[in-house]
């Protein structure tokens, strides 16, 4: 039912199912209006008070952002920078923007926002820091400073913006980041986890598991970019991370469960992933339930980046091949991703020692006694 709030709504699309029927999205969506033009946004979300404080915060922002500000800095108040924040992810068009908004308006805005800048300290930021610690669960380091990064730079933007909305960016400690993960999924684990899921992630799964495709990525893929003759998936510059156009190689279980997805889906949907006509933001829910199942809770999707790297590697790919595939740009990301296995690393020894055996040769000393030598 729809919850009428002043300017704006939260609710549940209404769409028709295959069979005919009427039925309502789980997730919520929001409406409000900037300017006088609605906007109609997912709100990522199945919880409805958590959905209607999302709203209040987008109509808060959006009264802000019709508002002409001429403020002096120390008139400035937090939210101001974050809706900079906003605008300049926006305005780059990064296709990380709708994550950084949901934890700008979940964590930062509701913490930060009211106060004036000029009024953040460290010590106020270490106090945000022991708040997130309270929470239930618990965010790892690598999350709160990730939040720390995005504070860190609508205070960057304020400070160069012109007039000037920052004369100081207060200090910044990270939080030491111990939890690196270097986890990979056995072949095994990663049918048990396949077999276990709904369509939708099933084939989110399976193009994860064979190409380290990002799950943004995968969100993107449309039906008409598969070209089963040239067994290859068309990734356009828009739907990757850093804007570089690339193909993902369709091989192993890929096709078969490709065509299947496909055969299943809404002509309606132009996107690969969907359910019932509509596309889908995430499956989370569905993805721990079957890595619970798998015996190896805790397992991130985005560890399939890391899976598929290894096998690539231990397939005999060179360096290059498999950073082509997966969309790593720089050397020193891609080393935090691939992991040598254990297999792998009992392989580079016997092949090390077969080496060094091959520089000693037998040599007869004056006596006869014969002995070996190190040819360099």
């Amino acid at each position: 039912m729809r919850k009428k709030i002043p300017s704006g709504s939260v609710f549940q699309r209404v769409y028709r199912s295959r069979d005919g029927k009427e039925r309502r999205t789980k997730t919520w969506f929001l409406k409000y209006y900037v300017k006088g033009k609605p906007i109609v946004i997912p709100s990522g979300t199945t919880d409805h008070n958590e959905a209607v404080a999302l709203l209040r915060n987008k109509m808060a922002a959006a009264t802000r952002q019709s508002a002409d500000y001429t403020e002096h800095p120390e008139r400035v108040r937090m939210n101001q920078l974050f809706d900079l924040l906003l605008e300049d992810y926006r305005y780059k068009e990064r296709n990380s923007t709708y994550d950084v908004e949901l934890r700008v308006d979940r964590h930062l805005r509701p913490f930060f926002g009211p106060s004036k800048a000029q009024e953040v300290t460290s010590k106020s930021i270490k106090r945000y820091v022991e708040a997130r610690r309270r929470h239930d669960p618990k965010p790892e380091n690598a999350t709160i400073n990730k939040e720390l990064s995005f504070l860190r730079r609508a205070f960057k933007l304020g400070e160069r913006n012109d007039p000037a909305l920052v004369v100081h960016v207060p200090h910044f400690e990270m939080l030491p980041v111990d939890n690196a993960r270097s986890g990979i999924l056995t072949h095994e684990q990663y049918r048990i986890i396949r077999d276990a899921l709904p369509a939708y992630a099933r084939v989110a799964l399976v193009i994860a598991y064979h190409t380290g495709a990002r799950k943004g990525e995968i969100r993107k893929i449309r039906k008409e970019k598969i070209d089963f003759r040239a067994a290859r998936i068309d990734l356009p510059g828009r739907t990757t991370k850093n804007k570089t156009p690339r193909y993902l190689p369709i091989y192993g279980d890929m096709r078969a469960e490709l065509d299947m997805a496909i055969s299943a889906t809404s002509s309606e949907c132009p996107l690969l992933v969907q359910h019932e006509g509509k596309p889908v933001f995430d499956w989370e829910k569905s993805w721990r339930g079957a890595c619970e199942e798998a015996k190896i809770p805790g397992t991130l999707f985005h560890d399939l980046r890391r899976t598929a790297l290894t096998n690539m590697i231990e397939a005999g790919f060179s360096e290059k091949e498999a950073m082509e595939i997966s969309g790593h740009k720089t050397r020193a990301v891609f080393d935090r991703y691939h992991i040598v296995s254990e297999r792998r690393l009992k392989q580079l020894a016997v092949k090390l020692e077969e080496h060094l055996k091959s520089k000693e040769v037998p040599v007869e000393s004056g006596d006869g006694i014969r002995q070996s030598t190190e040819i360099h």
